[in-house]
């Protein structure tokens, strides 16, 4: 399920308590968004967000099962030893646990801010997943368009690696999970039906869309090997753990 950590109401008190209740009700996962800088057009909701990773390194701390992953982080907008590094680390400690979600990014504004060329973000991220895996297999040299490396170490190692799910609706998104990435989750911009084709095109591909609680069903009949669900409130976390009893 989807995280509250962003959002006027965002809060440590919030984010514990929706947490605690996953863990309680027998919940996968937790996942966490990201967003750094936003404009006027986007303060409601993405004014106020917590560090993705940061919050679940917390998470990490005081929980024993409830994986912990990333919907997403917007990997152009990093530099990818450090988000390699980030990752690493989020694994070892939680025991396991960490899921690497990345998108290539939608709002132009952001990359503006923050002086990240908007053009040429998807390529970009290509490159950047190449080398996060090479820096967790230990490889001692990379050589790509934009990073290098080489005589190099950059640990921890985690065993296993985290896993990448590629977020996107897009045939570029869907291409990038199948050469990169481990799952391909779609957010917005793809329904059952769109899961359904992508399914039948590629069935060794493992979907788990981020999706609503009344189209979950949905989803699972199309083919998808899951769902992260963001609910409302409390109540409704419980009513739908009720239903799958």
């Amino acid at each position: 399920m989807i995280l509250p950590n962003y959002g006027e109401g965002s809060s440590p008190s919030g984010v514990r308590g929706v947490v605690e209740t996953a863990e309680e009700l027998g919940f996968a996962s937790v996942w966490t968004t990201e967003h750094v800088v936003v404009g006027s057009d986007w303060i409601n909701p993405y004014g106020r967000v917590y560090d993705p990773l940061v919050t679940l390194g917390w998470i990490a701390g005081w929980t024993e099962r409830v994986r912990l992953g990333t919907s997403i982080v917007i990997l152009p907008l990093h530099n990818p030893f450090h988000a390699a590094k980030q990752a690493a680390t989020l694994q070892e400690l939680s025991g396991g646990r960490a899921i690497l979600g990345v998108g290539m990014g939608w709002y132009e504004r952001e990359f503006e801010f923050m002086g990240v060329e908007f053009a040429g973000r998807g390529r970009r991220g290509d490159e950047a997943i190449r080398l996060m895996r090479a820096l967790w297999r230990g490889e001692r040299r990379f050589d790509g368009r934009h990073w290098s490396f080489a005589e190099a170490t950059a640990e921890p190692l985690p065993s296993p690696p985290p896993e990448i799910w590629i977020g996107g609706s897009s045939a570029r998104a869907i291409r990038r999970a199948r050469e990169f990435g481990d799952v391909w989750h779609p957010s917005r911009g793809s329904d059952a039906s769109h899961v359904r084709t992508v399914k039948e095109q590629h069935p060794e591909l493992r979907v788990i869309p981020r999706t609503v609680p009344e189209d979950v069903d949905a989803m699972l009949e199309a083919g998808a090997e899951g769902a992260i669900v963001t609910f409302p409130d409390e109540a409704a976390m419980r009513e739908f753990a009720r239903s799958r009893l």
